[in-house]
């Protein structure tokens, strides 16, 4: 279908015939059909073409919807060829956006959608300025098909009054989906980066003249950086793909194209991701109604009138690593090679390269993960030395070989269980050291520290690559998120604007808070009793396993009822994850926000709180609650009627084993979930292709999965928990920074693989930062201080060791004894601080006083030591705060210029008016 015809001086129409399909969907009469050959089906296609549009069109031009005949688009086969695997329209000019639709098989109920839709616009035009507008949904299916293809039609109309437009309708194999290929003109692209004050890159004259005024300093850093050029040839860890060059900058204005870089070739003056950028600002401006509110194509896909809406990938995946195909040598083929492929994993990322095929938001994604695993090198290398320590002293305890020589007769773990030898839990006993030494307090406060200097680095990291990526001083012009919906028909006028804009009560919107609220903490009440019955089952499995007949179950119980009771967790962590997930969601929606910055603020908070609480609360139970009010022999304290006492090598075992099982399987199930998953159902879905007619390219790439609604929300949020598992708990599992920078090795190139092949490309969007995760990461490193003090101070035993070193013997003689005493009336010992009487003793206070001692010391340091680390390490590297000073003085040195031109221009002297640099990346002094 083609909706204009030839308006005499305003556009021209080709439509084109393109096969029975197409002729039989819209209607069209005989016409001479476009050859179509393997390896691309037989498709129809309809061309719209526009020149020389100085303005928008008459309204009573707009809508004419009449369908005319046409010529081919393509001159011969092999040309159609060429120009689709170029991703170009039949005119040779490159395809910017591909926008989706459905339409129905049937030609007639089509044409009536058709018609009812220009009956529709036709009455809605006569009543413009009424309330009622065209964005209400009808009742009934064929309503809403009708008002979906007014709206689409409308849109396209907008679309079609932007001069030099080339679209392109082609119907696809599937004759229920049409895709409308669109080339955004270069003057469009350009009044769009001036609305949004897009950074460009300068003419480099000056550039020139500051080399020719390097001082030796400078012609040393320069010979220097000649020299890393040189060595990244030979570089295991290099990517090989070139790094972005730098120049000035400034905000681009049209008047003054002729001060930015590659102004005499449009083709190579915009980027990839800006076209991108610009495009998708574009299309997110047309109006598709005639109320202020009704535009953007976010609402199109919101309420279904479009099924996609995306830039294409530059070019198909590489089918293998000849570096003479033509699909290698693109961006994306050059990406999956150097990025994305598992056998580039020890490879530095392309960040360069990243920001500019997917723009500065996901770039500053993959920047931060690749910090963050970047840092945890050395935690990881720390961790496995203190490791390597306990492993390597566990025999030499005297404790230990107390114990394993004691025949000391312990009291029976349950009312009806047998007594048993201490000395059956010998190897645990050792083994606990492994994990609970000296070392251990060292790598806490290591720990600790790490976090919060991890934090400022990034600062500093973050503020570079905001500069280097001219999104320093980004102010994004926010638009409303198509969800949004006002109360009723009520309006009022925008503070700043003055247009008339959406309004919802804000008293409505704190009642809906008050009920999400009280649903999030229902929900967290649901899952702390979900993690009492599996405390429960914890209990009454170390019961059952303790009056096993085989000593090594008997002795194992503990053990054995952590380490099942950790796995059913792990599994009920990932189930009630899902569907808190789905729960949050739909509540945020229901919240209303007008703002996508609020909503996922709002997600955030909703996502974090619940998350931190299913996935950490067996955790604090373990570490903090169990083994504290365990009573004495004929007074036990009890927790549904079972004992929750630590094993008689201590509590902080079972948490290493708890952290452990969770922490890891979690990253198991996630990378099975991201990688191998998508993997077999693309494998299928090549199988199910096989033989088949290949699709052109843009219908290949619609078949992808779409970009989520959520990007990278859910990326950050699993970084976000794992974070707290290597800080929060790491006094008692020094290797988990080691398993998180395995995991995340393998992250990096998941997520790099699930973008090159199996998303859609989205469009490039700008950001200067990761945005509110960043306070996240504050809170959590500022709550890891606590957690390892309690920690060190109440689940493990160290310090009660030092204590009765220090008050009795230095070698730990007697040690078993003191801390298993034994009670006459019950003949048997018992694990406890208490005395022989079950009373609270000398020992038992002193025990207490050097917890709360240490405590006290231990957040002192370290909350001093951060704040030192924060005070002495700058956010932005000095280098980087003097380029910003000298860009700042030259801007306003600039300004001053413009100021006297103007003076002189209106006394009648011209002189040259220059933009104001915006930015000076490399060699600039100050």
């Amino acid at each position: 279908r083609c909706r204009i015809g030839r308006v005499e001086g305003m556009a021209e129409v080709v439509q084109p015939a393109g096969g029975e399909d197409f002729d039989r969907l819209h209607g069209i009469g005989a016409v001479p059909p476009i050859d179509s050959d393997p390896p691309y089906p037989k498709a129809g296609r309809a061309s719209l073409e526009l020149h020389d549009l100085a303005a928008p069109a008459p309204e009573s031009e707009k809508t004419s919807f009449r369908p005319r005949a046409a010529t081919q688009l393509y001159k011969n086969v092999e040309e159609k060829y060429i120009l689709a695997n170029e991703l170009k329209l039949s005119n040779g000019l490159r395809v910017d956006y591909v926008l989706v639709h459905k339409v129905n098989k049937d030609k007639n109920v089509q044409e009536r959608f058709e018609k009812d839709a220009r009956e529709r616009w036709s009455k809605l035009q006569k009543r413009k300025g009424s309330n009622k507008g065209n964005d209400e949904d009808d009742d009934d299916e064929v309503g809403r098909d009708v008002s979906r293809t007014m709206k689409r039609l409308q849109f396209e109309d907008s679309l079609a009054a932007m001069k030099g437009a080339s679209v392109e309708q082609e119907i696809g194999k599937n004759t229920e989906l049409v895709f409308t290929k669109i080339h955004f003109p270069f003057d469009s692209l350009a009044s769009m980066a001036e609305s949004i004050s897009l950074n460009m890159p300068l003419v480099d004259e000056e550039q020139k003249e500051r080399q020719e005024a390097l001082t030796v300093s400078d012609r040393v850093k320069k010979g220097w950086k000649s020299f890393n050029k040189f060595i990244k040839r030979y570089d295991f860890f290099d990517h090989g793909l070139d790094e972005e060059e730098d120049y000035f900058s400034a905000p681009f204005v049209k008047v003054n194209i002729t001060k930015f870089r590659n102004h005499n070739d449009q083709n190579k003056f915009f980027t990839d991701s800006q076209r991108s950028t610009l495009g998708f600002e574009i299309l997110n401006r047309l109006q598709y109604g005639l109320k202020a509110d009704q535009v953007g194509i976010r609402k199109l896909l919101h309420n279904g009138t479009y099924v996609g809406a995306f830039p294409l990938h530059d070019g198909p995946l590489p089918a293998n690593d000849d570096p003479t195909l033509p699909e290698n040598k693109t961006t994306r083929g050059l990406l999956y090679q150097r990025w994305a492929r598992i056998s580039s994993m020890f490879r530095r990322q392309p960040i360069d390269t990243i920001r500019k095929y997917f723009g500065e938001r996901v770039g500053i994604y993959f920047a931060w993960l690749g910090f963050y695993t970047t840092w945890l090198i050395f935690p990881a290398f720390v961790g496995f030395i203190v490791f390597l320590y306990g492993l390597g002293t566990f025999e030499q305890q005297n404790d230990a070989k107390d114990l394993c020589n004691s025949n000391k007769i312990m009291c029976p773990l349950c009312d009806t269980c047998e007594p048993w030898i201490l000395k059956d839990v010998c190897l645990p006993y050792k083994f606990s050291w492994v994990f609970d030494n000296g070392a251990t307090i060292f790598f806490a406060i290591f720990m600790s520290i790490w976090a919060s200097v991890f934090q400022d680095f990034w600062r500093r990291r973050n503020a570079q690559l905001a500069y280097e990526w001219d999104v320093r001083n980004l102010s994004l012009e926010e638009p409303d998120r198509p969800q949004f919906k006002g109360k009723g028909t009520k309006t009022r006028k925008h503070p700043v604007t003055g247009a008339e804009e959406k309004y919802y009560p804000v008293h409505l919107r704190w009642v809906k808070y008050f009920v999400t609220f009280s649903t999030v903490v229902v929900a967290i009440t649901a899952v702390i009793m979900i993690a009492i019955g599996i405390i429960v089952y914890r209990l009454a499995v170390a019961v059952v396993a303790a009056r096993s007949s085989d000593p090594s179950i008997r002795t194992q119980s503990t053990v054995i009822a952590s380490a099942t009771a950790a796995i059913i967790n792990l599994f009920v962590i990932t189930i009630l994850s899902m569907i808190y997930s789905r729960l949050a969601v739909i509540m945020t929606d229901w919240e209303n926000h007008r703002k996508h910055s609020k909503y996922e603020a709002h997600l955030a908070f909703k996502m974090f709180v619940f998350q931190f609480v299913n996935t950490y609360s067996s955790l604090f139970y373990v570490a903090f609650f169990k083994g504290q009010q365990t009573g004495s022999p004929g007074d036990y304290g009890t927790f549904f009627g079972y004992r929750q006492e630590c094993a008689n090598y201590g509590c902080l075992l079972e948490l290493t084993i708890q952290l452990a099982i969770i922490m890891v399987g979690k990253q198991v199930i996630g990378n099975v979930t991201e990688f191998m998953i998508p993997r077999v159902m693309r494998y299928i879905e090549k199988r199910r292709r096989k033989g088949e007619v290949q699709l052109m390219p843009w219908e290949e790439q619609f078949s992808l999965e779409a970009w989520p609604a959520m990007d990278l929300f859910f990326e950050y949020l699993e970084m976000i928990i794992q974070f707290g598992f290597i800080t929060l708990f790491v006094a008692s599992f020094p290797l988990s920074p080691f398993f998180a920078l395995i995991n995340n090795i393998w992250e990096i190139r998941i997520d790099a693989d699930k973008m090159i092949t199996g998303l859609r490309r989205p469009p490039a969007q700008r950001a200067a930062s990761i945005g509110i995760w960043e306070g996240v990461l504050e809170f959590v490193s500022f709550f890891s201080v606590i957690t390892n003090g309690l920690v060190i101070a109440i689940t493990s035993s160290y310090l009660t060791k030092l204590v009765y070193q220090y008050q009795y013997e230095s070698d730990l003689d007697g040690f078993i004894n003191k801390t298993r005493p034994f009670f006459v009336d019950y003949n048997c010992s018992y694990s406890t601080l208490l005395d022989t009487n079950g009373k609270k003793g000398i020992f038992f206070y002193e025990v207490w006083a050097a917890r709360a001692g240490f405590l006290i010391a231990f957040e002192h340091f370290v909350f001093l030591a951060k704040f030192a680390a924060q005070a002495v390490i700058p956010n932005v590297p000095k280098k980087i705060d003097q380029k910003i000073k000298r860009e700042e003085f030259l801007a306003a040195k600039a300004l001053q210029k413009q100021m006297d031109d103007t003076d002189d221009f209106l006394s009648g002297e011209v002189h040259d008016v220059s933009l104001p640099a915006r930015s000076l990346k490399e060699n600039s002094s100050v």
